[in-house]
């Protein structure tokens, strides 16, 4: 029994500081600062349409206490979206559980709309030209920047889009799982586990 114990734990310690240790691929660079904000992401849209009003609100959940709206970003005049009545939506395309939702809202042909999921968003901008935008796709998805380790924190521009090594933070229990992640010019998302987590001191690696 003990012989089998010993081959066991030589044949897997190995397997696992190979996972611990994995690279990203060659040309690869460290993604800029500051582009883990979901704000910064937002004021980085540049619809291809040129739509001549438009506003991204932040709107908190409707359970807070004197719930606020914010004005995150907007192109044209303001009072041309204020001055004409819509609903409030009750979600958005992005949710934060401290900051509440985010919405665009934006008129054409002398009416409102609204920007309020995924597939929506996509639509407003067009095509996903920017890292700013392919990441606030992929924040969407619950993946974000670890900037503490390229296998966390890289990107690598390609022909149709982008390809990126970003993480899904866990909270139960608390760990950090990277991820390849591609996502080309028309939207499209792809992302792949690497099949491995780091626990929350970030210096232990694990299947």
């Amino acid at each position: 029994m003990f012989h089998k114990l010993t081959r066991y734990y030589l044949f897997i310690i190995p397997l696992l500081l190979l996972s611990c240790n994995r690279k990203v691929e060659q040309g690869f660079e460290k993604i800029p600062p500051g582009l883990n904000a979901t704000e910064a992401l937002i004021r980085a849209i540049q619809p291809d349409k040129k739509f001549e009003h438009w506003v991204c609100f932040r709107q908190d959940f409707p359970e807070k206490i004197n719930a606020e709206t914010e004005v995150i970003t907007a192109k044209g005049e303001i009072s041309k979206i204020m001055n004409i009545k819509f609903n409030l939506p009750k979600s958005g395309f992005k949710s934060e559980i401290l900051h509440g939702y985010y919405y665009i809202a934006y008129l054409e042909n002398d009416s409102i709309k609204l920007v309020i999921n995924e597939r929506q968003l996509i639509k407003f901008i067009g095509n996903i030209n920017s890292i700013e935008e392919s990441l606030l796709i992929a924040s969407i998805r619950g993946l974000t920047i670890d900037y503490s380790r390229p296998i966390g924190g890289s990107y690598k521009k390609v022909t149709n889009g982008y390809e990126f090594y970003l993480v899904k933070f866990h909270n139960c229990t608390v760990r950090t799982e990277p991820f390849k992640v591609c996502i080309n010019t028309p939207g499209n998302y792809k992302a792949k586990s690497l099949g491995f987590f780091y626990d929350v001191n970030n210096n232990k690696c694990f299947d």
